[in-house]
């Protein structure tokens, strides 16, 4: 097989693996402790900021201390554009200083962003990704909420569906463009939930 002949099955190769949207990644993989290492960045922060949630109601400020740990080292911040409530520096606020890493300029981590959605409700919001670098979103709520996760591209096409199970999608884009995502809250009370996009 001939060099050039070699790279174009290479290139074309590479080309079918981004056009195809990675799988989800099943709830019971973020709820476990072990394997942290296979979690993407964005799993284990938003795992972290559900965490923190839980271990300010709790009371644990050594839960909430091991929580804030996580968010920091990952550099994570909220998301440009999100005029939400920020929780993270009043969690920090909560814990002795000498507990926690000092927070350092601005950190090229992922963003984050909470909400809280109706029964039967959905909250959307559109992101850009860059063509050609993985692009990855994880979903969290406490308890059992009955939240899904839908990224469609600009021609509306579907992404990505994470149903209750599978809150995390991660896929290389084809092209720079604004995606849409949605959370949906098909329970029958009120949701809260932290999303987390890298």
């Amino acid at each position: 097989m001939t060099a050039a002949k070699s790279a174009l099955n290479a290139a074309a190769a590479a080309a079918l693996l981004a056009a195809a949207p990675l799988a989800a990644v099943p709830l019971a993989a973020l709820a476990q402790n072990d394997g942290a290492a296979e979690k993407g960045r964005d799993e284990r922060v938003a795992m972290a900021l559900t965490a923190a949630q839980e271990a300010e109601q709790a009371s644990d400020s050594a839960a909430l201390a091991s929580a804030l740990r996580v968010i920091a080292r990952s550099g994570a911040r909220p998301m440009e554009g999100w005029t939400g409530a920020d929780p993270v520096p009043a969690w920090r606020a909560m814990v002795p200083a000498a507990v926690l890493p000092p927070l350092r300029g601005s950190p090229l981590g992922p963003g984050y962003r909470s909400g809280q959605i109706g029964a039967g409700q959905s909250d959307s919001f559109q992101q850009v990704f860059l063509s050609g670098r993985k692009a990855s979103i994880a979903l969290s709520a406490a308890g059992t909420q009955p939240l899904s996760l839908r990224v469609v591209d600009a021609a509306r096409k579907p992404v990505c569906v994470a149903d209750v199970r599978q809150r995390a999608c991660h896929w290389v884009p084809i092209f720079t463009q604004r995606y849409l995502i949605e959370v949906r809250n098909a329970g029958q009370s009120e949701a809260n939930y932290f999303l987390v996009v890298d």
